[in-house]
């Protein structure tokens, strides 16, 4: 079901289909790493209070009004450690879901925002941001000397829709799904030294009633920038050399005790067709207080 409805609709963001954002800006680089466009997609801003538990965002379009919109918590639709947000002003506008998290010291933010799709089109991005400046960790001989591990939950948004429960009985057609969310786990591995990172997304799955297994992602070696910002290509683990998209992010804390980061990837998924993800994660450098399970694996 879910493939006919990908195939059918070939929904695809604005940004993303060859027709230009009217709205969409390029924002200056204040030092905790740009955004790429293919990463922000139709998202222009996000505000997160975690400790209000407060969402503010701003998408091209159609969200709600004024333009800076305030979405309701939704924990029904939490991802792992990832709090959920939504917005639908009635049965008949768009659903927009928003999926956000931040670091344990609260250096780091990421997340996305989007919709699931109404007359052949979804609205969806992704972002990630840093508070306060870079700072790499010592560098001295190994293990765990500027080699280290980041480990935790993935979130992310196809661009695909289910009817939502209790639809008004009107035409299929003019009716506004409900996003498709996806789960999944990721580890990093930077080497500070080097200044690279790379990493990998696995046990992936669509949050369904009976979850529908994904492929897993290969987030290809780049470099980290001066700033502790890195962009890089996504690709479908396995298929070597055949870019699917790309992944950015940012590193924060004291001795960048936290990563947040965003993807954008398509024609992604061998179960797919014409299918568009955006994805984030904030995650916590293995050997610190609250890291991830997986960490228990990489040396301290």
């Amino acid at each position: 079901m879910i493939r006919a409805f990908l195939c059918m609709a070939a929904m695809a963001s604005l940004t993303a289909c060859g027709g230009s954002n009217p709205f969409a800006e390029t924002p200056e680089d204040d030092g905790t790493g740009t955004v790429p466009e293919a990463i922000a997609g139709n998202l222009k801003s996000l505000s997160y209070d975690a400790s209000a538990q407060t969402v503010t965002a701003q998408i091209w379009a159609l969200d709600s009004t004024p333009v800076e919109v305030v979405y309701q918590r939704n924990a029904a639709k939490d991802i792992g450690d990832y709090e959920a947000y939504s917005v639908q002003e009635d049965s008949l506008d768009r659903f927009f879901v928003a999926v956000v998290g931040e670091s344990q010291d609260g250096s780091v933010q990421a997340g996305l925002a989007g919709d699931g799709g109404q007359f052949n089109r979804v609205l969806q991005g992704a972002f990630y941001q840093r508070n306060g400046n870079f700072d790499a960790p010592p560098i001295g001989t190994g293990p765990a000397a500027g080699q280290v591990s980041y480990a935790g939950d993935y979130a992310g948004i196809l661009n695909g829709g289910t009817t939502p429960a209790g639809a008004p009985a009107v035409d299929d057609s003019i009716l506004p799904g409900e996003p498709l969310l996806v789960s999944g786990q990721i580890l990093i591995n930077a080497n500070f030294a080097d200044m690279a990172v790379n990493g990998g997304i696995y046990n992936r799955q669509i949050v369904l009633n009976t979850p529908f297994a994904l492929q897993d992602l290969s987030l290809i070696v780049t470099d980290i920038e001066a700033d502790g910002s890195f962009v890089g290509d996504v690709e479908t683990h396995g298929e070597v050399e055949q870019d699917r998209g790309d992944y950015g992010g940012v590193f924060g804390g004291t001795d960048s005790a936290a990563v947040a980061g965003a993807l954008f990837a398509e024609n992604h998924e061998e179960n797919l067709d014409n299918e568009q993800e955006y994805g984030f994660f904030v995650l916590t450098q293995c050997g610190l207080a609250g890291d991830a399970a997986l960490c228990d694996n990489a040396a301290p």
